[in-house]
């Protein structure tokens, strides 16, 4: 009785170890912490506590596991508050146990592997359409530095690396549980290596054959610290946030916008006489009041033509007393003319700013077709995919962050740009700005709370590439869903005759 006893409570101890494990496996692996090893381990350690005999519910188990994770994950990367984020966990959660249901439901068996891999993308697919921001929290973007597997985007997008590192997961189980059965090792084993196989050959192509001999242009991206002001200052923030403003207040804003507007131009004028072709401002950077508005961009239309650049003025415009801001980008070319002026359609919970239209507005330039979008406009993929049919090279990104945010923010912009074979240029108030090709190397970044001039330079490729994912968009996500369909359809069939 005694050895049974122990047996019994070694199994206990053993049990919670295990959910200990997935729990901070799952917690480091994505979020804060980001160790890009992690997302392949843990989806194969809740497999696992999924199909443990010694949990009552373990469907309960997993749902807490993600439900907590994730608030520590996400609760201060997504800006949401905290009683907001656990019920969106807790939502999150019960959508993400799905999968392993339909894994189980289909015996484990090795087509079941294919069956969770199709889950865990509709499922992730379905939180996208239903709020395209939590997108960026994807799993998939912690490989963003794996280059070779991280070009299989240009082709189906995201979805494509969730579904191979799943599969990936649920074939590891399926061979440790068939461990005595060679044949079907063998068998399956060779289907996996073989799929393996061509992932990477297609990344090697895309990534170490496709790029020829480019031409690059110099690119500067400038922040003068603005946040402070807008958030803490006592003038500026009565101003823009509020309606109880005093002539003292409105006289003072005025003034501290302009120092910030002319250290704006200051810096331009210096990045352009240090080579620079196009210089693009951080968003909200450029915040002025409406009636200061024209004045302002008169200047930097001057030192547009002075410098001989190509000039993108993110400006936050503010109209006194109404609750709409206007968040957009002028963009003035080598004659100081305005050839562009784009709204930001991808705005934040909160965030009131007039919405745009989401249609991509670029230009043909010497240096190639340059479009912008604005900082969390970068999370909505199929508005993204225009700059890759209409074949634009670089995309100016500016952007604001906070410091748990940026990393989320920065790896997203990166794979952006490889979905649709464009060199993008992200400069941020409050985060990591970054300039990266359209293989997703990175040329040059600046941390905003470290670096002393906040601006980064880069040489930029004049050139993007063709991708089929500007193309196909998410067919590939509604494949995954087809098949499901027609995966527990037939089954029913079946047992009903």
């Amino acid at each position: 009785m005694g050895t049974q006893y122990g047996t019994t409570k070694k199994n206990k101890w053993g049990k919670y170890a295990w959910i200990l494990l997935a729990l901070v496996t799952y917690i480091l692996a994505n979020g804060i912490w980001s160790i890009p090893l992690l997302a392949w381990i843990y989806p194969v350690l809740f497999l696992k506590i999924f199909d443990r005999d010694d949990l009552h519910r373990p469907w309960l188990v997993l749902g807490g596991i993600y439900a907590v994770g994730f608030v520590i994950r996400f609760s201060r990367v997504i800006g949401m508050e905290l009683w907001i984020c656990v019920l969106v966990a807790i939502l999150l959660a019960l959508l993400r146990i799905l999968p392993f249901w339909a894994w189980k439901k289909r015996g484990k068996t090795f087509g079941a592997t294919f069956v969770y891999a199709a889950a865990s993308v509709m499922i992730e697919f379905l939180i996208y359409v239903a709020y395209p921001i939590l997108g960026g929290l994807s799993d998939a973007y912690t490989q963003y530095q794996n280059y070779h597997l991280i070009q299989l985007v240009s082709l189906v997008g995201i979805y494509g690396i969730t579904f191979f590192m799943n599969w990936t997961a649920a074939v590891a189980v399926w061979i440790w549980d068939n461990r005595t059965g060679k044949n079907a090792l063998r068998k399956y084993s060779v289907v996996y290596v073989g799929v393996l196989l061509l992932v990477f050959i297609y990344g090697i192509v895309m990534y170490d054959f496709s790029a020829g001999d480019i031409g690059q242009i110099r690119v500067a991206g400038v922040t003068v610290p603005v946040s402070e002001l807008l958030n803490e200052d006592e003038d500026v923030y009565s101003v823009f946030y509020t309606d109880s403003f005093t002539d003292t207040n409105l006289i003072n804003t005025k003034r501290k916008l302009g120092n910030v507007a002319e250290e704006l131009l200051t810096k331009t004028v210096q990045e352009a006489q240090a080579g620079a072709k196009i210089v693009v401002w951080s968003e909200l950077n450029g915040a002025v009041l409406k009636e200061d508005e024209a004045a302002l961009l008169q200047k930097a239309s001057e030192v547009a033509k002075e410098q001989q650049i190509y000039l993108f003025v993110s400006l936050l415009v503010k109209t006194p007393r109404e609750d709409y801001k206007e968040n957009k980008v002028i963009v003035l070319n080598p004659f100081g003319e305005m050839i562009s002026e784009y709204y930001k359609f991808g705005r934040s919970i909160g965030e009131l700013c007039q919405e745009g239209d989401g249609e991509l507005k670029y230009v043909d330039t010497e240096y190639g077709r340059i479009a912008t979008f604005i900082c969390s406009d970068m999370a909505f993929t199929a508005r993204i995919r225009q700059a890759g049919r209409e074949g634009v090279d670089i995309l100016m990104i500016p952007a604001s962050d906070w410091q748990e945010m940026t990393a989320i923010a920065l790896k997203t912009a990166i794979v952006r740009g490889i979905e649709n074979g464009c060199n993008i240029v992200r400069q941020t108030n409050c985060g990591t700005s970054v300039a990266a090709d359209w293989r997703g190397n990175i040329s040059a970044t600046g941390n905003y709370f470290q670096s002393d001039t906040k601006t980064i330079t880069a040489q930029v490729s004049t050139e993007g590439r063709y991708t089929a994912y500007a193309y196909i968009g998410d067919l590939f996500a509604w494949l995954c869903g087809g098949y499901l369909f027609i995966t527990f359809t037939t089954k029913k069939k079946r047992n009903r005759e």
